[in-house]
């Protein structure tokens, strides 16, 4: 094989003599670019970590796993095939709890597979690994157990049109942004007090699991009453499940390890001096402005958790959202990785991890022009071990390999080790399977069984109310309707608007009940009811019709519907939803109560049987037919 000879030229970035080459190997620009190339201290069309990519395409393997070759992503490209496949499974199956194993530890587990196999474990202090991994899980959790019952307690949120602002502020962007500043810290912990060798990708490791241990620590934590919940999720729509997959097991660990990636790569940037101090200088002006981006992804995925949205237009925002991520993580790391202080050049020979030529040791392959530290030290140090072929005879275990920039020869190597798709995924299997197994097991064991009646002796409470007396009565702005509603001092945070009353419960279960009226412009009682869900709750699934539904007594529409909520940031919970509308002098009144779904049985709940299953629909009774419509005769 004919290969090119030593010469060498000026570089025209960097003004070094360098091997000529398609890159030059000191500052990785190229050294002939022709029209379209881009802006050369941003190289877009080879990215330094996968000079086969264009910067701008969004591949998930070269992102999150730049120390690999094109020859060895392909395990882990299946790898994520596989956790995608596992929750398929696991949806199929109506297994809650195998979905919630993967989604929390389906990416950082492939990561920390990643992190073995690549070798990159050797150049990282195990101290290190230690503090950010630990830290990260206490975040996570102890953020959910500050942060998760909001959505337990603002579920009548949704009541209202629009957003409350400080609604916004504090579950919307306070949640999301406080999680995405917490989830940082073990990073710069370790940064601040073991930071090992300076390199940007050594800081993007620690970003990463830093960010991906605090979001596995919160989804386990959030998702956890699934496991008690039920075995087998039978009633829950497999949409929903679709939909809870998609962002807990994707579209949130991506988003998170995009931008602990980032902020690491960022905290670990090693600036030269001298001429080029000032062009480092504004790489790092360019990292901040990444990071702002991602607090900016951040502040718009909490913002559409409380939003109400239809869930398939959450899960489009969110995957949108990880897309933005992983732009900026590629973005920054090629920054980082064409602009940082660069190892002495050493010169001697050494086989590029990606084209496979045998080229000068420098910081960049002067052939495909990716980074040498875009590799371990592990991966140098058997790249090194090359030998120029001295004849026709060669060991036949060994591997020939072309020389570029370097003398005009074959070399042979070792057999290099290969990252092999049956161990990735094997290995990512069992953990699974070891982990999941036990904690099917345990919701077995824990999971409450069907409730069962034995009348007698179990008939539960004559059906009668409990008689009204004394309570408040609001009346309408407009004077048109007035209604009895919770007094002061009970167990309700009370709000008052023109048309209504919103009482939120703060005892038992919590939830929200609200009564208020609204002009019905021509619609029956269904039709307002069918308008006003769809509004506020689009995903919301009719468990039953309300027979004989009665508001004010008069004749309506009443039903019960039941909600799983979806967003980032809050404990998940099955809500159970119950509205009545009636419809006089084109005025619809309507009474509505929210919370967790909690089944009725002989010691919870009315007694008799009943399937409201929501504990303040038992509150709800005694405010429904205190409507009064104006003109109505006194009662």
């Amino acid at each position: 094989m004919r290969c090119r000879m030593r010469l060498s030229m000026a570089c025209p970035v960097c003004g070094t003599a360098v091997p000529a080459g398609v890159f030059c190997g000191t500052c990785g620009a190229q050294l002939n670019p022709q029209p379209g190339d881009g802006p050369r201290w941003l190289r877009p069309r080879a990215f330094c970590a996968a000079p086969d990519e264009h910067v701008l395409r969004p591949a998930i393997a070269s992102s999150l796993f730049p120390h690999l070759s094109q020859f060895s992503r392909t395990p882990f490209n299946l790898g994520l095939v596989l956790i995608i496949v596992a929750m398929a499974v696991a949806i199929q199956l109506a297994l809650p709890g195998a979905l919630v194993t993967v989604s929390a530890l389906g990416l950082p587990l492939l990561f920390a597979i990643y992190r073995h196999q690549s070798g990159i474990y050797r150049d990282i202090s195990r101290s290190a690994l230690v503090i950010t991994v630990v830290l990260g899980i206490a975040m996570g959790v102890g953020w959910v157990f500050v942060t998760g019952d909001l959505v337990i307690r603002e579920t009548g949120a949704p009541f209202d049109a629009g957003i409350a602002g400080h609604r916004v502020l504090r579950d919307g962007l306070g949640v999301a942004e406080g999680g995405a500043l917490l989830m940082m810290v073990p990073a710069v912990a370790v940064r601040l007090l073991r930071p090992g060798a300076r390199e940007s990708l050594s800081g993007f490791v620690i970003g990463v699991l830093s960010a991906l241990s605090f979001t596995a620590a919160a989804t386990f934590t959030r998702l956890a009453p699934q496991f008690a919940a039920a075995t087998v999720a039978k009633n829950r729509p497999v949409e929903w499940l679709l939909v809870e997959a998609g962002i807990r097991g994707l579209a949130i660990p991506l988003t998170a390890a995009c931008a602990g990636g980032l902020i690491g790569a960022a905290l670990w940037f090693k600036r030269p001096g001298g001429a080029v101090r000032l062009r480092r200088s504004l790489v790092v002006a360019a990292l901040t402005i990444f990071g702002v981006i991602v607090l900016g992804v951040y502040a718009i995925v909490g913002i559409t958790d409380v939003a109400g949205l239809a869930q398939e237009k959450m899960l489009a925002l969110h995957i949108a959202m990880a897309l933005v991520a992983l732009l900026a993580l590629r973005l920054g790391l090629q920054l980082t990785l064409l602009h940082e202080q660069p190892d002495p050049a050493r010169g001697k020979p050494l086989l590029c991890l990606h084209c496979r030529n045998v080229v000068p040791e420098m910081a960049f392959c002067p052939s495909c022009g990716a980074a040498n530290h875009a590799s371990s030290a592990k991966s140098l140090a058997d790249r090194r071990a090359v030998i120029p072929t001295a004849g026709a005879q060669t060991d036949a275990a060994a591997e020939l390999w072309p020389g570029y920039s370097v003398d005009a020869r074959t070399y042979t190597s070792p057999p290099l080790s290969r990252t092999s798709s049956t161990r990735v995924l094997s290995s990512w299997l069992v953990v699974i399977v070891v982990i999941t197994t036990p904690l099917i097991a345990l919701s077995a064991s824990i999971a409450e069984p069907a409730v069962v009646y034995n009348c007698p002796p179990d008939c539960g409470r004559p059906p009668t109310g409990t008689p009204v007396a004394a309570l408040p009565r609001f009346t309408a702005a407009d004077g048109r309707f007035s209604v009895s509603y919770p007094a002061p001092g009970s167990a309700y945070d009370l709000s008052f608007a023109d048309d209504g009353v919103a009482a939120q419960f703060t005892g038992g279960d919590g939830g929200t009940m609200k009564l208020w009226g609204i002009p019905a412009g021509g619609k029956s009682a269904r039709e307002v009811a069918e308008a006003f869900l769809a509004a506020r709750y689009p995903d919301a699934r009719t468990a039953y019709e309300i027979p004989n539904a009665m508001v004010g007594y008069q004749v309506g529409y009443g039903e019960v519907a039941d909600i799983w909520p979806q967003d980032g940031d809050a404990s998940y919970r099955h809500l159970r939803l119950v509205i009545l509308v009636a419809v006089k002098h084109d005025l619809a009144l309507i009474a509505g109560a929210i919370g967790p779904y909690r089944e009725f049985s002989p010691t919870f709940g009315p007694g008799r049987p009943a399937s409201a299953n929501l504990e303040l629909a038992m509150d709800l009774d005694k405010y429904v037919n205190s409507f009064s419509w104006q003109g109505d005769p006194a009662r």
